[in-house]
C-alpha cells in the first residue's frame, strides 16, 4: 500500500495561485486520557503497564521521524503568525505555507505508518498511536483551509481573519509537536530506566 499524504497537489509558488489543496481523511481514533495521567499509570506500574509485550524498536523510531517533523511543522507555523503581522506579500506566506504543507504530508506518511503498526506495539505505543493521529487529522484540516484562504484571498493576507487562520495553525502544530515530544521522552526515559535496572541486577550477581 503506498504511504497516505495528506495532500494530492504541490503548491505551485511561481505561479499566481496557489493550487487548490485537498486531502485525504484519516479514520479517527477515540480520545484517550491525557499523555501526563498514562505515563503516571505506566510509572506506577498499572496492569496496563505490566502487560507482557514488548516495546517495538521500529515504532520507537517512527516516533523519532514523527517528532522531527512535527518540530519542522511547528516552526512553519511560528514564521508564519509572525509574517501575519508584517506588510509582507503573499507570495512569502504561500512559500511558508508551501513548506508546512511538505513537513505535515511527510508527518501524514510517518502517521500512515505507525498505523499500520499498532497491533506490533506496546500498549503505550499504541496510546500514543491514537492520540497522535485525530490531532495531526485537525491540524491538516485546518491547514488546507488556511490554504484555500491564500488562494482566495491574496491581498488580504495582512488582515484580522487570516492572523486568526494562521494563529490556529500554530496552535495546533505547537499542540502536535509537543505531545509526540512527549512520547519520545517518555521511551527515552524507559529505556534508560530498563537499562540501568539491567546493570543494577547484573551487579548484584
Amino acid at each position: 500500500m503506498a504511504p497516505r499524504v495528506l495532500f494530492h497537489e504541490r503548491v505551485d509558488v511561481s505561479s499566481t495561485t496557489i493550487e487548490e489543496e485537498k486531502m485525504k481523511t484519516w479514520p479517527l481514533f477515540q480520545k484517550s486520557a491525557p499523555l501526563a495521567a498514562f505515563a503516571l499509570a505506566l510509572l506506577m506500574g498499572s496492569p496496563f503497564a505490566s502487560a507482557q509485550k514488548e516495546d517495538s524498536e521500529q515504532v520507537s523510531q517512527l516516533l523519532v521521524d514523527a517528532r522531527s517533523y512535527a518540530i519542522q511543522a511547528e516552526h512553519d507555523a511560528e514564521t508564519l503568525d509572525t509574517y501575519s503581522r508584517s506588510s509582507l506579500p503573499w507570495k512569502s506566506h504561500a512559500w511558508k505555507l508551501a513548506s508546512m504543507k511538505d513537513h505535515v504530508n511527510n508527518l501524514g506518511k510517518v502517521a500512515k505508518q505507525l498505523t499500520d503498526l499498532n497491533s506490533e506495539a506496546s500498549p503505550w505505543q499504541q496510546q500514543a498511536i491514537n492520540q497522535i493521529d485525530p490531532l495531526l487529522r485537525d491540524m491538516a484540516d485546518h491547514l488546507g483551509r488556511t490554504i484555500t484562504y491564500v488562494n482566495e484571498h491574496q491581498s488580504q493576507v495582512n488582515v484580522p481573519p487570516f492572523r486568526e487562520y494562521v494563529a490556529r495553525n500554530y496552535q495546533l502544530a505547537e499542540r502536535t509537536a509537543e505531545m509526540i515530544r512527549d512520547f519520545v521522552a517518555y521511551d527515552e526515559a524507559k529505556s534508560a530506566a530498563e537499562s540501568l535496572e539491567q546493570k543494577l541486577e547484573i551487579a548484584e550477581k
